[in-house]
């Protein structure tokens, strides 16, 4: 090679070598301080991405044993309750036998009652406060997840529920609820429950489950409420409205819908002290449709929404009375299509919303003379939520029924049902100034039809059953043991109660045992992929170290070469000096 001054190719070649070992280097120490052979997608592409949804299934499984640990501690809640709920129920097993041989008397028997509800209402707090996490565990509330499944436990890195999770029920553990162990009766809530429908489930429909012809039937029945007492202590009913069944088209759970939008909105029309010429010169609008009264027949004619109907009032002699009979017979006649029902007080038109829950100010009732100037301009007082309506399951007859309750226990806190006939308007106070009036079938004195049937399920002697207020009327075997035959009775029902809470406690007790085998499951696949992810990610020390070891030697050689070749071109000025 020829000596020159104008470059340094033996430096550059030096350098150049440096540069590379040096790079070589910093990939070594970069290794060996963070321990890891891929720290960024160039040193492996493919593995840094395997890597990651192998760390991401890592972490996932891990929370999954957490998860599952946590199911095993809310399981331990709820059984250590349960616990303590056997042993009242073995209590009152006791009180039971002890109550069931003739050498007591009854004063006697109601002592031991006594102690006998009070260990159910000590069950009812007990299943009530036991909670995990702010979660009921014992009340039922477990029942309402994922539609009847319970509550879903997740431990996969999925979501198939043969791999990833699966649902824990605890069951109702309550002691005086139909839901529930069924001893004791504790309730201070009012309830009614049909006894007629027979409905095999929840959502099909009434004429599809029929006992008799007439259960088929359509009709309306109506419910009222008190929420306060009169200075005689007598309930001051208001009304809660009336419920239209259609039995072909409506179920029990169509019913419930109903009932627990609401109160219905309520208005009414005061006909007091007109003349049938007045009248006649009147238009009614009510929910957009006018009525219009005609001296001409005592035909009903509706016309539909967008027509003017016609209220025949011929003969009645300016007898307002009839004119409300007659102008609610065309209302409930045609209720799906005027949206409102009509009830007669004298000659007071109450009218109120065939729909449940409505407000009321989408209804709006005038008129277009002064005449009937007495009336309330819309219908109002709607939507108000006093009582619940539910699809009660009979298990002992395997049938579904229409219960509905009270949302609050006392004295004036009461209910009751009413076929359209059972109340004439004799002072059954609806609220502070009117009575119930008249929604049954019309007289022979009118031409008017369509007043609307009975639905064939009201009468609350036969076809109801009422709890009141916490009165000893619950309808199971294990109420009380206040007589020697109900002791006796209540002996199978604390049986059954018993047995099913240790179903449900076994049911807990393999659950566990489930989750234990998931966490040993779950933490052997951690450690598999763990060690799967530091075979791609980790690097090897020892490996790792030799390389560094052999970078740094080239490192500090290539440094010394440099450093003579950057000195060799001084020779050259050795020979211009010469």
């Amino acid at each position: 090679m020829s000596l020159v001054v104008n470059h340094n190719l033996m430096a550059m070649n030096a350098a150049r070598n440096l540069s590379t070992i040096y790079s070589r280097l910093s990939k070594s120490t970069q290794r060996l301080s963070s321990g890891l052979r891929v720290n960024s997608a160039a040193d492996d592409a493919a593995g840094l991405a395997i890597r990651e949804l192998m760390r991401a299934d890592i972490q996932v499984i891990n929370q999954g044993v957490r998860n599952a640990s946590d199911a095993i501690s809310m399981i331990q809640t709820a059984e250590g309750a349960m616990n303590v709920i056997d042993e009242k129920l073995v209590r009152m097993k006791e009180l039971a036998e002890q109550a069931a041989t003739g050498t007591y008397t009854t004063a006697q028997r109601e002592i031991m009652d006594s102690e006998y509800q009070a260990m159910a209402r000590e069950i009812d707090r007990i299943a009530n406060a036991t909670e995990f996490n702010g979660v009921k565990l014992l009340d039922g509330t477990l029942h309402t997840f994922h539609e009847g499944s319970g509550m879903k436990i997740h431990f996969g890195t999925g979501n198939s529920s043969a791999e990833d999770y699966y649902f824990i029920d605890m069951g109702d553990m309550r002691a005086t609820e139909a839901t529930g162990l069924r001893v004791g009766n504790s309730d201070p809530r009012e309830y009614w429950r049909t006894t007629y429908l027979d409905a095999p489930t929840a959502t099909s429909y009434l004429g599809e489950s029929a006992r008799g012809a007439t259960t088929t039937s359509d009709g309306v029945f109506g419910i009222q409420y008190s929420t306060s007492l009169d200075s005689s202590n007598d309930p001051v009913w208001q009304m809660y409205g009336y419920v239209p069944v259609d039995a072909n088209r409506d179920s029990v759970t169509s019913l419930v819908d109903k009932i627990n939008r609401g109160a219905q909105a309520r208005g009414y029309f005061n006909f007091r002290s007109m003349s049938s010429t007045e009248l006649e010169a009147a238009r009614l609008t009510v929910n957009g449709q006018v009525i219009a009264f005609s001296s001409v027949g005592t035909n009903l004619d509706y016309n539909g929404p967008t027509a003017i109907s016609t209220v025949g009032i011929n003969g009645l002699n300016d007898n307002m009375t009839s004119v409300a009979l007659q102008t609610a017979a065309l209302m409930n006649s045609n209720y799906a299509s005027t949206g409102v029902f009509g009830v007669v007080d004298g000659a007071t038109l109450w009218i109120y919303a065939a729909e449940f829950g409505e407000s009321g100010n989408d209804i709006q009732i005038v008129s277009n003379t002064t005449a009937i100037a007495r009336s309330a301009p819309t219908l109002r007082d709607g939507g108000a939520k006093v009582l619940t309506a539910d699809a009660w399951w009979d298990e002992d007859n395997q049938q579904f029924e229409l219960q509905i309750s009270m949302d609050q226990g006392g004295d004036h806190q009461q209910m009751r049902l009413f076929s359209l006939t059972s109340l004439s308007g004799a002072g059954d106070v609806i609220d502070s100034t009117a009575t119930v009036g008249y929604l049954g079938t019309l007289t022979t004195n009118f031409s008017g039809t369509g007043f609307i049937n009975n639905f064939p399920g009201t009468d609350e002697d036969d076809e109801w059953v009422e709890a009141q207020n916490g009165s000893g009327n619950t309808d199971w075997d294990g109420a009380d043991i206040r007589t020697q035959s109900a002791a006796q009775l209540a002996l199978g029902a604390l049986e059954d109660a018993i047995t099913r809470k240790d179903i449900r406690r076994a049911e807990l007790g393999a659950f566990a045992n489930r989750l234990e085998n998931t966490i040993t499951n779950l933490q052997i696949q951690a450690e598999n992929l763990q060690a799967a992810e530091s075979r791609i990610s980790d690097v090897d020390v020892a490996l790792e170290m030799t390389e560094f070891t052999r970078n740094n030697i080239l490192a500090q050689a290539a440094t010394a070469m440099l450093a003579q070749a950057n000195s060799l071109p001084q020779l050259a000025l050795q020979l211009l000096n010469g």
